[in-house]
């Protein structure tokens, strides 16, 4: 959902330092990522009219497992998990915003289910969504990027799935042009709504992130 429009600029990790995996079962302090075009940060009390806006959006309803209608106990639910969850190392949530508005929330991206043990590394799920304002400028699939490449560089992941209803094809495409590969289509593999809808999965493994969004 989002982001048909590629972008052409190399990528970094939002920082000179290389920082090694960890070697604990925990989460390291939070901080902004950003690769100077897009930038991730802690969502906040203030974003809770952009986020109930993007998570009411008709699409974002239409194919993603938000809660709808959305309204403020979901917003209390949300900030608790980008909190709770990075204290618990289980969750990473990221407000996504244009580098140059930092303010002005546009979506959010998550690692959620994290699992920082295991050899060679853990594993997580990324998921996504992004506001009609944020779409068609290559902000989500850079979202995706950054996120990933934190996950592989700071928690020592092994690899990151990703899951989409077939009926999605845009979510396809970021996903792809960050370097996930798509495995298959799970048959009636998600309940959406009440019903079960088939979907699409895949991963991506470190070597597999992609430097150039394109």
């Amino acid at each position: 959902m989002d982001d048909p429009t590629p972008a052409d600029v190399p990528l970094s990790a939002g920082s000179t330092a290389q920082p090694a995996p960890l070697t604990g079962a925990t989460f390291p302090p939070r901080r902004d990522l950003t690769d100077g075009v897009v930038l991730l940060r802690q969502p906040v009390r203030s974003d809770g009219v952009a986020i109930i806006a993007g998570a009411s959006d008709p699409d974002v309803v239409r194919f993603t497992r938000v809660p709808s209608p959305y309204g403020p106990d979901d917003l209390d639910a949300i900030l608790s998990i980008a909190v709770d969850g990075w204290q618990a190392s289980t969750d990473a949530v990221f407000g996504v915003c244009d580098a140059s508005e930092p303010d002005e929330l546009l979506g959010l991206i998550g690692l959620h289910g994290v699992e920082l043990t295991g050899d060679p590394g853990g594993v997580a799920e990324i998921g996504y969504w992004t506001r009609p304002a944020g779409r068609g400028r290559g902000l989500t699939t850079r979202a995706v990027v950054l996120a990933s490449r934190w996950a592989f560089d700071e928690l020592g992941l092994a690899v990151i799935e990703w899951c989409a209803d077939t009926r999605n094809p845009a979510s396809r495409r970021i996903a792809e042009k960050a370097g996930y590969v798509v495995s298959g289509v799970r048959r009636r593999g998600m309940l959406h709504r009440d019903r079960r809808v088939d979907v699409w999965f895949g991963s991506l493994l470190p070597g597999e992130l992609v430097d150039v969004v394109g």
